[in-house]
């Protein structure tokens, strides 16, 4: 299917002087909206990433945080944007992988304050983001973004959701609405926020420590905690980590934030962030799926990508 995307990448290389070890990559993950792919080289591993035209931003949105906010990102070789695919240079392992071995808290807190240190800059340069067409789910926003998510009740029905569920969503409308203007309240504003930030979508280089974010086609404008919710309580769930080790990690992480906000008032905004945080993955999965062809849609349907969020949303209600 991505031949084209192979050859492009193999040509490239040779181009910039890379001796592959072999002519035929490894598929090293596959799914509906991406592609990649592993050469061997004598300058180490390159990757080689395809996506839908939907999500082909990546590589621009890299070069950005790159350039403009010294981010830590992959480093791009080269990339097609007829073909919708780019290179990467090796970036370590992924963040998962390496705490099966060892969870070690102070790495993970060392990357949540510099991605919160980021958030924290791009705050006052979102509309550079905006621009480039990266999606709009800022608080004010959220409410209409949910209602038409709503409106598509044979999408929702088709996910495994009841008629009587779907009218249940329809009412909690006003709530979702009030939990908004709730955290517009607080002193912590929207901005840059990778929409799936976990550890998965972590790398670390066991050789230098250095932490890398990647799977960056999925990042919107939002409010910042809802990315920060979603990676402790993944880290939480793969680590078995016990309450009380959570609350200090938040604790930990928490520190750039109370430049802002009093420690208080940030558990304030996690209690409400853990209310809606389902419409923020609803919001994820919807984009991802219209990012696909029909045929891969149809197959993501009836998998309970959003009925189990909307589901959670129902039960938690404030």
């Amino acid at each position: 299917m991505y031949e084209n995307q192979v050859r492009w990448a193999i040509a490239t290389l040779h181009e910039k002087n890379y001796q592959l070890l072999s002519q035929t990559p490894d598929v090293i993950q596959e799914n509906p909206w991406a592609i990649v792919y592993r050469f061997q080289s004598n300058q180490g591993f390159v990757y080689l990433k395809c996506v839908p035209s939907e999500l082909s931003i990546e590589p621009t949105i890299i070069k950005i945080l790159l350039s403009e906010f010294n981010a830590n990102v992959p480093v791009i070789i080269a990339e097609n944007s007829s073909l919708f695919c780019f290179l990467m240079k090796d970036a370590g392992i992924q963040m998962h992988q390496y705490f099966k071995q060892n969870f070690q808290s102070d790495i993970l807190i060392k990357t949540m304050r510099e991605y919160t240190n980021l958030q924290i800059t791009a705050t006052h340069k979102i509309d550079r983001f905006l621009e480039l067409g990266i999606p709009d789910w800022r608080l004010e926003k959220l409410p209409a973004l949910y209602d038409k998510i709503i409106a598509e009740k044979k999408l929702l029905l088709d996910d495994g959701l009841s008629k009587n569920e779907v009218e249940k969503l329809r009412k909690l409308a006003p709530t979702l609405s009030s939990l908004c203007s709730q955290l517009a309240q607080y002193n912590i504003k929207d901005t840059f926020g990778h929409a799936d930030f976990h550890d998965k979508n972590i790398c670390i280089n066991p050789d230098t420590g250095k932490t890398t974010i990647i799977d960056l086609g999925e990042v919107v404008i939002t409010y910042p905690f809802f990315s920060f919710l979603n990676c402790l309580f993944r880290a939480k769930e793969n680590f078995s980590l016990t309450d009380e080790q959570y609350h200090q990690l938040q604790m930990d992480c928490f520190v750039p934030w109370l430049e802002f906000e009093s420690q208080e008032n940030l558990l304030g905004i996690l209690r409400i962030i853990n209310q809606c945080w389902p419409i923020h993955s609803v919001l994820g999965e919807y984009r991802l799926m219209k990012s696909v062809n029909q045929v891969d849609y149809q197959k993501l349907l009836r998998q309970g990508r959003f009925a189990n969020n909307f589901r959670y949303w129902l039960l938690n209600p404030l």
